[in-house]
């Protein structure tokens, strides 16, 4: 049994291997047409092993020997390299100063991911949103955080205060939740 267990293994860690030898050999193409490297970086993919297997990357790039085979797909031309996201898509350029502010409200102050918010923060933003649902009943999340030019993350915590103190209740489940002054 352990012998079964260890060329599972074995063949699994060779699986990966050879997937990041493509997925490398993805990223070096696609770095080199965009900085028009050409074939200068493309020579040296070839020769990528998995030190398991002792098998090349060759190998990896032969097709596929069962199942139907693959599409390929020529990559679009390029205009001109942008700064790129995290999901691999072109973020859009940064608005120009002459064009003036993208949005018209300032640009709120960014914390470090999973900093909390100053006591008094919080408290201002529970009684702006309060007053707001006082004013406008009925309304759901996004159309609260909308008009309060707030991100609907950062209203969560205010609405779960209000709700706790009972000076809102809401009616409605998940995104159909109504919130009306108590």
């Amino acid at each position: 049994m352990q012998n079964i267990n260890d060329e599972i293994r074995a063949r699994t860690e060779a699986f990966a291997g050879d997937i990041a030898a493509l997925v490398r050999r993805m990223a070096l193409e696609a770095v080199s047409s965009v900085l028009g490297a050409g074939g200068a970086h493309a020579a040296h993919v070839g020769h990528v092993g998995h030190a398991a297997t002792g098998k090349l990357a060759e190998s990896v790039a032969a097709p596929a020997k069962r199942g139907r085979p693959r599409k390929v797909v020529a990559a679009a031309p390029v205009a001109k390299a942008g700064p790129v996201s995290r999901r691999g898509a072109e973020a859009k350029p940064a608005p120009s100063p002459s064009k003036g502010p993208a949005s018209k409200k300032p640009a709120a102050v960014k914390r470090p991911s999973g900093e909390k918010r100053p006591p008094a923060e919080l408290a201002k933003l529970t009684d702006k949103l309060g007053e707001y649902i006082k004013s406008h009943p009925g309304l759901r999340m996004e159309a609260i955080g909308k008009a309060l030019g707030t991100p609907t993350r950062e209203l969560n915590l205010p609405i779960k205060k209000l709700l706790a103190a009972k000076k809102i209740r809401s009616e409605g489940h998940k995104r159909a939740t109504e919130y009306f002054p108590a």
